[in-house]
């Protein structure tokens, strides 16, 4: 009884086997995004270097792809793709628009169907000063101003740098002397 038990479960457990490999029942799961940067539904404020979407399984070296869509429908990723384990990123182009950026990807694990699907992030550009209003400050890089003259004060600090240097000098010559008479008389 007990050997015709283990032959029925046996039995079983080989059309059941059969079964599911003739449906292509697998018993791994598929790949899942584990995390991205930026985030999902983020909003960045400073223009990212690199978009990157992480898996849950080692990705393949060859074929993945990462594409980044700006709101203006142009792509602005540099179109370098690297992959590093379950790591795929793409480099990025100086980011000026404010808006939602669209990043669609593909991701391609061994013995696994690919994964496809997107997310978005918001960037929130820097205000742009205009050059025609803006004013310049007071003073060049000489200390001189628009029409020639120079800062006010500038004459009296060269007086007073010029008249230390030269007291300074009449002090040198008396400690010179100074010294020249103690020595002499020994």
């Amino acid at each position: 009884m007990l050997a015709k038990r283990k032959s029925v479960a046996f039995l079983t457990s080989l059309l059941i086997s059969l079964i599911s490999s003739m449906l292509g029942v697998s018993t791994a799961h598929a790949v899942e995004v584990t995390s991205t940067s930026p985030g999902i539904d983020a909003t960045v404020v400073v223009a990212p270097n690199f978009v990157s979407v992480t898996a849950d399984q080692e990705l393949l070296e060859f074929g993945n792809a990462l594409v980044v869509i700006s709101p203006s429908n142009e792509r602005v990723d540099d179109g370098l793709i690297t992959v590093s384990g379950n790591t795929v990123s793409v480099g990025m182009t100086e980011l000026t628009e404010s808006g939602k950026y669209l990043v669609e990807y593909e991701l391609l694990v061994a013995e696994d169907s690919p994964l496809f699907g997107n997310f978005s992030f918001r960037f929130q550009a820097p205000p742009v000063i205009d050059e025609s209003t803006a004013s310049p400050a007071p003073g060049g890089e000489d200390g001189s101003s628009e029409d020639g003259s120079r800062e006010v004060g500038s004459n009296l600090t060269d007086y007073l740098v010029i008249g230390l240097l030269v007291l300074a000098f009449f002090v040198l010559m008396w400690l010179a002397r100074f010294a020249r008479s103690t020595f002499r008389k020994e």
